[in-house]
């Protein structure tokens, strides 16, 4: 790692990478916390259309104050490359979740509540999010939801980057408006949204193909398996919400994120009762942590840091074996003495 300080932020340790960006976990000696610093690095820099992208991310940021999305701190070129300083997150995206399953359909609600909501701020600053995913939502450890990746984002002032011809976003999440070239607004985040949040709930995608001609072919005709076909626990209000978010067309879907973060706020009272969103969230990711942990025979005790099993849990898995081990034991020496005979 060739860069150790970006502005007032030091360097510690790489903790994601992309296609075009690196993001590191810093720190802030004067003000004594923890920050991410996404880089661009030198060779992507060198193209003006990927760091224009790169600079309007960091303006997007700066627009906007919700405590849903993440909040910008500082904005470095350097030695021909750009850095993003930004609220550092210690938790989870929800790609990552979904590796151990479906979510619970209070947390997929509670999750999509946070979301939309996120959303409707973008939105009120005339801005497009354009690439909303489970890879670009975290949950942290304290339950908090944070929308994250302003890469692509799309404001009405500014030119469009995008070469005439081509799609900006991930495909499995691209509203077919976009695909058909028919252009874009608030509802095609919304139909984002509504692909991550099927997901979420059923563990599977609504719309697959071999190749992206046979993707873009599913996306287009908008056929996809209702929600609780799949998923028969889901309650049918939150299964409602979420297709109608897959509507293939614009008008049929939810006019605005804020219609569907109150829909989505009312099926959360009613499946967590006195229950608080964020300690349901954040005891899901405590959940999934230990039981990932359990799988690969560690103890998950932060972002990256990991520890063996303590003597007292060493113990007890050596204690479960122990009968089994005392049979086989036994077996083999009555094997043995029948073969003596």
């Amino acid at each position: 790692m060739a860069v150790r300080k970006v502005g007032t932020s030091r360097v510690i340790r790489e903790i994601g990478r992309g296609g075009m960006s690196v993001v590191y976990e810093a720190y802030q000696d004067a003000l004594d916390r923890k920050v991410a610093v996404k880089v661009l690095d030198a060779p992507q820099a060198r193209s003006e259309e990927l760091a224009e992208r790169f600079r309007r991310e960091g303006r997007a940021y700066a627009q906007i104050h919700h405590a849903g999305i993440i909040a910008i701190h500082d904005f470095v070129e350097k030695d021909d490359a750009l850095y993003l300083v930004t609220e550092f997150v210690d938790g989870e995206d929800l790609s990552r979740l979904l590796t151990g399953g479906p979510l619970p359909p209070d947390c997929v609600a509670a999750v999509g509540a946070a979301v939309a909501d996120a959303l409707e701020c973008i939105h009120s600053h005339s801005l497009l999010h354009r690439d909303l995913k489970p890879g670009n939502v975290m949950i942290s450890r304290e339950g908090a939801v944070k929308v994250m990746d302003f890469g692509i984002v799309k404001d009405p002032v500014s030119s469009d980057l995008t070469r005439t011809g081509t799609v900006v976003g991930t495909p499995y999440y691209i509203a077919p408006e976009v695909l058909g070239g028919d252009g874009e607004d608030e509802r095609s985040d919304i139909w984002s949204l509504g692909v991550t949040l099927y997901e979420l709930v059923t563990g599977q995608r609504p719309f697959i193909g071999v190749d992206y001609q046979e993707l873009f072919g599913s996306v287009r005709k908008g056929r996809f398996r209702p929600v609780r076909s799949i998923a028969p626990a889901v309650p049918r209000r939150l299964a409602r919400a979420i297709e109608r978010c897959l509507e293939r067309r614009p008008d049929r879907r939810w006019d605005t994120a804020a219609m569907l973060a109150q829909e989505l706020q009312a099926i959360t009272g009613r499946l967590l009762g006195e229950v608080r969103p964020d300690k349901r969230l954040g005891h899901l990711l405590e959940e999934r942590a230990l039981a990932s942990a359990a799988r690969s025979g560690t103890q998950q005790l932060g972002t990256g840091d990991l520890m063996p099993f303590t003597g007292e849990e060493l113990a007890a898995v050596k204690g479960r074996w122990r009968f089994p081990l005392l049979l086989a034991i036994l077996a083999v020496l009555a094997a043995w003495a029948w073969i003596r005979r």
